[in-house]
């Protein structure tokens, strides 16, 4: 039976994550869900409890052992480059045969009772025959077609009846991250105008909308006086409030969940406390409005927080940079392996950066610029409030709250973004370092900044159809989002078994029924529907805070372009039979 606790450094059996085999490993660090173990080849997992065995549990025959270490397992394809004799395979077994045998049998043990030990000590580590090659829910298979390995894994998670989520097949290819041959954003030369062209769009934006005038013209009133940038107080508080953040992300508070395989087959660790750092985000900052200790300074020193946040955002971009350069080739970013330093500092040229247990991509994208999106909104809310005390701005509110949902949506469903694009795909540069710490924040606020100036200029009435076309994008939103993670994590689960499907050569099916079958991005109709009640709460004064749904309408067109383009390479004609069958791209009869 396995021991309920271990201490740190005592030699135990550790079952290697999504499969039926055993090896030696070592207790790194006790957690709260189990056990951080090193296996003998130097592989570090977090395993749950019921997965980790004291050493006298099996006992093995050393001289009749033939196991092998993960990382050599892992490392060579099942098919080898030498392939057995006919001899060889003839004198081989087709079943599969246990790896250990006790040293001894006692005469006097039953029959029965002597099978049961025999299968508690099995560990399964021979060559796998092709008859053998089947999916099960306890068993890693792996074939290979080329060069390109096929893994499925077995989630470490339970469903709600006790069974196991088998997950859908997952991709990868064995070796070094190959040279970046396809660009993207116009390349070096485009990438180049977009490090640039992304800050001045963002100062335009202030400049455009300031408290005398909202309107769109081609000589904004810049500022000329490099005093109006730099405030040392700001600056401060900008670095203040992202170490900070990290603070919060490294309290051992929360789940530790698994991302997807990477190259190697091996997954990466997160801790998913964002809700706790949410509340204690919020908590604070309720704290310092109910002692008056000025909040509104966020509204007032808009301009030089802005401008540490893009400084900010450039000098570590640099860094993630220098890094990835001293990174080995596998931990680089297929997409930004280009060799182009231009191009490669834009994309990222790292696919996972890290400092100890810090994933600095996982942590930008939802921790410090989407948390400041709330509470610059929220400190314009309290700098209207203070001035007209008696008149209570509900476009403000209204914005605040619809904001505020979708922040803590996405933290609600923190794991969720490790399925995404952004975490699998895109290296961590300037690109999303830039778009997670200065463009959400300063760009996504506009409508909050511009209320505190200007009037809506229309019936608050009005707001009552708003609100509902904010609630029909959530539903849209999150029903199907909801559905394709259920769908990923157990297809045959009592919520989406019904849904109709498209196989591909892959192991995956496409959903051609639910809101899958209603549009190809149902996800993205219901976040351009929230975007743009977002922006009827500021009436039509003006067409400047009409900037978001416009922007990401464009960016939502151009994510499911890429993401058309990479599915319809990797599943073939099974994508162009999905697309005859679901026509409509994100807006149903329209696009």
């Amino acid at each position: 039976m396995p021991s309920s606790t271990f201490d740190v450094g005592t030699a135990v059996m550790a079952k290697w994550p999504g499969s039926n085999l055993w090896f030696k490993s070592t207790i790194l660090d006790v957690t709260e869900d189990g056990y951080s173990v090193r296996y003998e080849d130097g592989t570090e997992e977090d395993i749950p409890k019921k997965d980790v065995m004291a050493e006298s549990y099996f006992t093995r025959s050393r001289s009749r052992s033939r196991s092998r270490s993960p990382g050599r397992r892992r490392s060579r394809s099942p098919a080898r480059k030498s392939s057995p004799s006919r001899s060889q395979r003839k004198s081989r077994s087709p079943a599969r045969k246990p790896a250990q045998k006790p040293a001894q049998k006692p005469a006097q043990k039953p029959a029965a009772a002597e099978k049961k030990a025999e299968e508690k000590k099995a560990v399964v580590d021979t060559p796998v025959s092709r008859a053998q090659e089947k999916r099960t829910e306890t068993k890693l298979i792996t074939r290979t077609v080329t060069k390109t390995e096929h893994h499925t894994y077995t989630t470490r998670a339970q469903t709600r009846s006790g069974k196991q989520i088998l997950e859908p097949l997952v991709e990868m290819k064995s070796g070094r991250v190959p040279k970046t041959t396809h660009y993207e954003f116009g390349g070096p030369i485009g990438t180049f105008l977009m490090i640039f062209g992304l800050p001045f769009v963002v100062y335009y934006l202030y400049f455009t909308c300031l408290p005398s005038a909202c309107q769109l013209t081609h000589k904004p009133p810049f500022s000329l006086n490099w005093k109006d940038y730099y405030d040392q107080d700001a600056y401060l508080l900008y670095l203040g409030w992202f170490l900070f953040q990290a603070i919060l992300a490294l309290i051992p508070i929360g789940k530790v969940v698994q991302g997807q395989p990477l190259r190697s087959g091996r997954r990466l660790s997160y801790r998913t406390n964002g809700l706790f750092a949410l509340v204690v985000t919020f908590a604070s900052f309720g704290a310092m409005v109910y002692y008056k200790c000025g909040v509104e300074f966020i509204v007032d020193k808009f301009l030089p927080l802005m401008t540490a946040a893009v400084l900010f955002s450039f000098l570590f971009s640099l860094v993630l940079y220098i890094k990835a350069r001293r990174a080995p080739n596998t931990a680089l970013a297929p997409g930004g392996n280009s060799g182009n330093v231009i191009y490669d500092f834009f994309i990222g040229h790292e696919l996972n950066p890290r400092v100890g247990s810090l994933d600095l991509k996982y942590f930008c994208e939802l921790r410090p610029g989407l948390f400041l999106w709330a509470l610059i909104n929220f400190a314009c809310l309290a700098k209207v409030w203070t001035d007209f005390p008696d008149n209570a701005p509900w476009n403000l509110i209204l914005i605040c709250i619809f904001q505020f949902v979708y922040v803590f949506d996405a933290l609600l469903y923190e794991s969720a973004i490790l399925t995404t694009m952004d975490i699998i795909q895109d290296g961590f540069g300037f690109m999303l370092v830039f778009g997670d710490l200065a463009w959400v924040p300063f760009t996504y606020s506009l409508q909050a900044r511009y209320l505190v100036d200007h009037a809506p200029g229309f019936d608050q009435r009005c707001l009552i159809p708003v609100a509902m076309l904010f609630s029909l994008g959530y539903c849209i939103f999150r029903m199907a989002n909801s559905q394709k993670n259920s769908f990923r994590e157990n297809p045959h689960g009592k919520t989406v078994s019904h849904l109709v499907t498209i196989p591909t050569d892959t192991g995956r099916r496409l959903l051609i029924s639910g809101w899958w079958g209603f549009v190809r991005k149902p996800n993205y109709l219901g976040d351009l529907l929230m975007a743009l009640s977002w922006s009827l709460c500021t009436g039509f004064g003006s067409v400047v805070p009409y900037f978001y749904p416009i922007y990401f309408f464009i960016l939502l067109v151009h994510r499911e372009r890429r993401d058309d383009a990479a599915c319809r390479q990797k599943y073939g004609g099974a994508w162009d039979k999905y697309c005859s069958t679901v026509k409509y791209r994100i807006i149903p009869y329209i696009y």
